[in-house]
């Protein structure tokens, strides 16, 4: 049986949401870092987003973390490896440059990198990521809960994929072209990294007082206040409670159900110890991306042809797009291209329905077509 605190709290008020955290936290291995243990804050920096939005760790979030672990230890790295390389841009436009500076904490350098391998995972058996995350003595992961176009739910497991950098990520997107062939990705990638840590070195708490809903990750999705924070060594336990409290469907989230599939953590609610605060306490419920799709039916999207006849596919919108190339310079599979001077063009045929570009798109330029109808017969 394994541990999540579940923890209401309801504004980012920082002596509440200092002990808030503190409470959590504590119920984690992270009571057993030591000032010689080297310890990695890894955050959520999508992108250079106003931490206003929901779309990145709350800044107040991550100076809370980072005076507890100080606490502890001065051997701490923050960071994150955003989508596109400037990860200081992104961290100064979200407010956590600010924070990291303040604290006297070194900042990531994602570009030093190191193969980690796991012989035993299902696909995908070595994954090239950031030295310095990997490395270190503790990883406390810090997810922000939000719905995700692509894999309906993101959190603690999802976040992870953060290790990997800068555009290196869109890459798996190419080798991986469906939402159950990237769910294999985010598993046997959070089964290589476990296995890199001892065990319960790895601590998730998650930032699920403003979360995101609808079209998530990024600036398509709206900010809803949850009012929560989870904590527990199980990435998965937490994802699976965070499900519960969001009122989103377990059976729409594609990486949880691999992941229970491949035994890498507790998924079971009944076999899962909720700590704090009363689970039913938690009744309302994020809007779902549009149109998800359960995983009896996604097995039908690994032919090109089916998700071509029956899928959505991105469309810019020209009176907000501002011609930037961003969209264009994510897309791994080059069906986004952009002239200069002139709108991005989609090659509809080649598009994997990765919605990289939707999530990188700094102008919420990037729309979603009506599914056809073919596929709303399908998959409906």
């Amino acid at each position: 049986m394994t541990n999540v605190y579940l923890k209401a709290c309801p504004s980012y008020d920082y002596s509440l949401l200092k002990a808030s955290i503190k409470e959590v936290i504590e119920s984690t291995s992270f009571k057993n870092i030591t000032k010689n243990d080297k310890v990695f804050i890894k955050v959520n920096s999508l992108g250079g987003y106003n931490s206003s939005l929901a779309i990145t760790t709350n800044p107040l979030f991550l100076k809370a973390v980072i005076e507890l672990t100080k606490e502890k230890t001065p051997n701490i790295i923050v960071g994150d490896n955003p989508a596109t390389k400037d990860m200081v841009g992104a961290l100064k436009k979200n407010g956590m440059y600010e924070i990291i500076s303040e604290a006297n904490v070194k900042l990531l350098n994602g570009e030093d990198q190191i193969v980690i391998k796991r012989e035993e995972n299902s696909k995908y058996k070595e994954f090239e990521v950031s030295r310095e995350i990997i490395e270190a003595d503790y990883l406390i992961n810090l997810p922000k809960l939000k719905t995700h176009t692509l894999t309906y739910f993101s959190c603690a497991q999802k976040n992870l994929f953060g290790v990997i950098y800068s555009l290196k990520k869109s890459s798996w997107h190419v080798k991986a072209p469906t939402p159950l062939d990237f769910s294999y990705v985010i598993s046997d990638l959070y089964s290589t990294i476990k296995a890199s840590f001892k065990e319960n070195h790895i601590i998730n708490v998650a930032d699920a007082i403003d979360c995101l809903e609808g079209e998530g990750p990024s600036t398509s999705g709206v900010k809803h206040t949850l009012g929560a924070i989870l904590a527990s060594n199980d990435a998965i336990s937490l994802d699976r409670v965070a499900i519960k409290i969001a009122g989103l469907d377990y059976d729409k989230y594609l990486i949880g159900q691999t992941s229970k599939e491949l035994g890498l953590g507790e998924s079971d609610l009944d076999n899962i110890n909720i700590i704090g605060d009363d689970i039913n306490k938690f009744n309302d419920k994020l809007r779902e991306p549009d149109k998800g799709i359960s995983s009896k039916a996604m097995k039908f999207l690994r032919s090109k042809f089916i998700r071509n006849i029956c899928l959505e596919h991105p469309k810019i919108d020209k009176e907000i797009c501002k011609r930037c190339g961003e969209c264009a310079n994510i897309c791994t599979s080059h069906a986004m291209t952009i002239v200069k001077g002139k709108y991005p063009h989609l090659e509809s045929k080649k598009c994997i329905r990765c919605w990289c570009c939707q999530e990188i798109c700094p102008h919420h330029a990037i729309k979603k077509t009506k599914r056809p109808l073919i596929g709303k017969i399908l998959f409906k």
